[in-house]
């Protein structure tokens, strides 16, 4: 009888998941799709639920406090709706401006030291590796446009 430990188990399984990545990754990205579709989906639906519950919410409180019709009381919930929904929109107006710049920034410092790295690099090879550099670059786009075109 063949007894199989806990660590083998495990290496086994991610042994079989490699090899199944690798001869259906179709089949991963598909499912990977699937599930962030079923989140996005199931996000959006708990969320059209959520301003359906606010909304029919906010109708009886304003039609047993104001004793106002049905028109009346669409009215006043939508514009109580829409001052709810000035919050958040304030809040991003004032936030997202520094966020920007900040992200800004840091792109460019970031693409600053590695153009620099870069270029350093390049000044080191010597001419073969340049050579060899840029035959290895001609080649890996040839084949890349295979994959992508």
């Amino acid at each position: 009888m063949i007894s199989i430990s806990y660590k083998q188990f495990v290496k086994v399984l991610i042994v079989m998941g490699i090899v199944i990545i690798i001869a259906m990754p179709d089949l991963i990205v598909g499912l990977l799709f699937g599930l962030v579709h079923f989140f996005f989906e199931l996000i959006f639906e708990v969320a059209a639920i959520s301003f359906e519950w606010l909304e029919t919410f906010l109708d009886h409180i304003v039609e047993h406090l104001f004793e106002t019709e049905l028109h009346e009381t669409q009215t006043i919930v939508f514009y109580i709706i829409s001052f709810i929904a000035l919050f958040p929109v304030y809040a991003l107006w004032r936030v997202l401006p520094g966020f920007y710049l900040r992200l800004k920034n840091g792109l460019l410092r970031v693409w600053q030291i590695n153009k620099h790295k870069a270029i350093l690099y390049l000044q080191e090879l010597t001419l073969n590796d340049k050579i060899k550099l840029g035959i290895i670059t001609i080649i890996t786009i040839y084949l890349g446009l295979f994959v992508f075109i």
